[in-house]
């Protein structure tokens, strides 16, 4: 071997792979069931509380019990939309893209909000301003320089909707609460079902990182096994301060039992996301460490450099 040959072999770098995109498919999974469940949402809540002549003291105590489903879905569709937003314009920084994303989104959800109930326009625009919030806030996690993880995230958080969805189902044919009971005195349930919920979320997770075979790391599982229980805490957190607002604007007073029932549902909320949020993160980084090959300590080039030398001293 040359002296030419022997520098461009020890200075020859392998080709940096592009960066792995999420598919499409499951952004467009993603960005329907985000359409759906946010206008599903919204519609129920109208239904439920919208009244011809406004809203009396019952409706808004309805609008404030009900008021964390809206909530978590517009965040959860903010997030979907930030992700997406960069598949569909390509020629801008993702950053100034996604933001663009997350923000029509918020948008589109604070005029539907507004329109739905504009009958009582104060209500509307506590309410219209809390849905904005939630998905600017909910954009914020699609905002990582790396898709993948976050689009694995979404696609747990979007199980974690629909666990939901099927306790408020059971709930409406039983008497047992599955996530948030104020009336459970050892909270078993209370604290056994995000853990289970949390876990799923992570294995699902791990699932779409594993399958899409992206070099995801450690910090990337984490992110991805978290993002369902942190996008319910930063939900509980908006709802908390959204529901004050709302009953400060809506109700002269609120009695004291209405306080305590929404004090001890608050810390069962914070409990269970954090519960979850713990449970994912533990779940795909445990399956990180315990599935996945580990990687050879020694790459072909190095492999080449040492046989180029051993063979330039033999």
């Amino acid at each position: 071997m040359t002296k030419t040959q022997e520098t461009q072999a020890e200075t020859a770098e392998p080709t940096a792979a592009p960066a792995p995109r999420p598919g499409r498919i499951a952004l467009w999974v993603l960005g329907a069931c985000a359409a759906l469940s946010l206008g599903g949402v919204v519609y129920s809540l109208h239904r439920l509380t919208g009244m011809a002549d406004g809203l009396d003291d019952t409706g808004v105590m309805l609008l404030a019990n009900s008021l964390f489903s809206p909530i978590i879905t517009a965040a959860f569709a903010g997030a979907v939309a930030g992700v997406a937003a960069p598949r569909l314009i390509r020629h801008w920084p993702r950053a100034a893209t996604a933001t663009l994303g997350f923000t029509v989104v918020a948008l589109a959800a604070a005029v539907v909000a507004y329109l739905s109930f504009g009958v009582d326009p104060s209500i509307a625009l506590v309410l219209a301003a809390v849905l904005f919030g939630s998905a600017i806030v909910g954009g914020l996690f699609s905002l990582p320089r790396h898709a993948v993880p976050v689009v694995a995230g979404l696609s747990a958080t979007l199980l974690l909707l629909l666990l939901m969805f099927a306790r408020g189902l059971f709930e409406a044919a039983s008497s047992v609460s599955l996530f948030s009971d104020p009336l459970d005195e050892y909270g078993a349930l209370g604290r056994t079902i995000p853990f289970v919920a949390g876990l799923a979320c992570g294995l699902c997770a791990f699932v779409y990182l594993r399958r899409k075979r992206s070099g995801t790391k450690l910090l990337g599982h984490l992110l991805a096994g978290a993002m369902p229980g942190g996008i319910w805490l930063v939900a509980t957190i908006v709802a908390q301060i959204g529901v004050e607002v709302l009953l400060a604007v809506g109700l002269d007073q609120v009695s004291p039992l209405d306080e305590a029932f929404l004090g001890v549902s608050f810390q069962w909320q914070y409990n269970g996301s954090m519960t979850a949020m713990f449970a994912g993160a533990f779940c795909a980084v445990l399956a990180y460490g315990l599935l996945i090959p580990k990687a050879p300590k020694q790459t072909a080039v190095a492999a080449q450099r040492a046989a180029a030398k051993a063979a330039e001293h033999g």
